[in-house]
This record gives structure tokens, sequence and C-alpha cells, in this order.
């Protein structure tokens, strides 16, 4: 795709009545399990790119002409975007924009268990792969299914306390950013509760490794009301 039909791209997005606004705001970026890339503008401007795996390599020269394109329309369309409203961008006042991240319990959980986690499953990898080539010759639907799991765990494992960052970001109380907090908090609870289940069946199959539940936020998912609330207050976990 060239940069001529990556603009036509963006620009025919805003006319298409299919797609759901924001929707691409508050999804777990996994969209080959996603249900609704159809509806979502975000995943639209990925179509027409290589999805050849080996073409999304980092070390892939068009990988980055792309990417570099993507950057080029994107800064251009600001800029004229600002120029029709008369803004200077170029003087802008910082301390409008300012936000401040409120550091309390669920943050640092958060945080806490995407590192913990990460090095769980590097510490434990080889028992199980050793625990895979057992299954395998046992039932290759559970193979599956334990490749499922490493998946969710490692996939999540960083996404929790990003969304929960973004939960508790300060915006000086503005009520526009209230549905976004809101929309954060499901999906940082979705994500939660996905890896709560997917943990579970790694531990069915990985004896002696119980006391990893203690490294699990299920925090969030026993007080989800008390969750909810405290978004709108801003006022901790």
């Amino acid at each position: 795709m060239n940069k001529q039909e990556y603009r036509k791209k963006i620009d025919s997005l805003g006319s298409r009545n299919d797609l759901i606004p924001g929707i691409h705001n508050y999804c777990d970026r996994w969209c080959e399990r996603c249900q609704f890339t159809s509806k979502c503008g975000s995943y639209a401007l990925t179509e027409g790119f290589d999805e050849n795996q080996e073409n999304n390599d980092l070390q892939n020269k068009k990988f980055w002409d792309d990417l570099h394109m993507i950057f080029e329309v994107t800064s251009e369309l600001i800029n004229e975007k600002a120029n029709e409203l008369g803004i200077d961008i170029e003087n802008l006042d910082e301390d409008e924009y300012k936000c401040e991240l409120v550091e309390n319990e669920a943050v640092k959980m958060s945080k806490k268990y995407g590192f913990e986690i990460i090095d769980w499953i590097k510490d434990n990898g080889i028992e199980i792969n050793e625990i895979a080539e057992k299954i395998i010759v046992i039932n290759e639907e559970e193979i599956i299914k334990l490749k499922d799991a490493v998946e969710v765990t490692q996939w999540y494992s960083l996404f929790i306390s990003a969304k929960v960052h973004r939960v508790f970001m300060d915006y000086c109380h503005d009520d526009d950013f209230e549905y976004d907090r809101l929309g954060s908090s499901k999906i940082a609870i979705i994500a939660i509760e996905r890896s709560i289940s997917a943990l579970a069946y790694l531990l069915e199959n990985l004896s002696g490794h119980e006391d990893v539940f203690t490294k699990i936020p299920v925090k969030f998912v026993k007080n989800k009301k008390r969750f909810a609330n405290s978004i709108s207050k801003n006022n901790g976990f």
C-alpha cells in the first residue's frame, strides 16, 4: 500500500456506518481472536498491508518502510487539521494536557504481577514443554488447551498493567475521560479473568506451583464492583 492509498483509506473511515467509533481503544489488541474486526476502524487500516509473518519481523525493511509511511501520513493529517482549526501545535500549553498517575494499590499490584508472571513462565518453560510432550501422546486436544493457556497468560501479562495504569490516570477530573476510564476498566477486568482461567489450567497440569496464585491480582476479580466505583471517584482501590 502506498501513501496515497493509505490516506484515502483513512478518509473513507469517516463515511463508514458499519464501524463502531472508538472500539479499538477498549480492546486487547488480539485481532486474531477478536469477533469485532469487521466493526473496527483500526483493524480496517491494517488491511492491505502484507500480513506475512516474515514481513512483520523487525529486521525486515518493508516493515519499517510501512511504519514510516503510517507515521508520515498521520503527522500530515494532524498538521492539516490543526491549521484548519487555527491551532499552533508548535506552541501548545503543555500544562493543559498533563496528567498524573495515581499510584494506588491496583496500579502497583498489576505492574508487579506482569513482571512476576513473565519470569514464572520463563523459569518453568522447560517443565511446560515436558508436560506438553506427555499430553500430546494421550490427547491432542489437550495440547491445544495447554498452548492456549500459555499464550493467554503471556499476552495479558503486561497488558493488564497498561490498562489499569490508564484507568487511574488523573486528567484533572475532566468529565470527558470518565467514559475512557470505564472502558479501560472493563477490558482490564476481562484480561484478569482470562489470565486466571489460563493459569488455573496450567496449574492443573503443573504440580507444585500452587503458590503462583499468590502473584495473581485475584483481588481485582473479587472486588469488581469496588474497582469500578473507584474509577469515577479516582480515589484508589
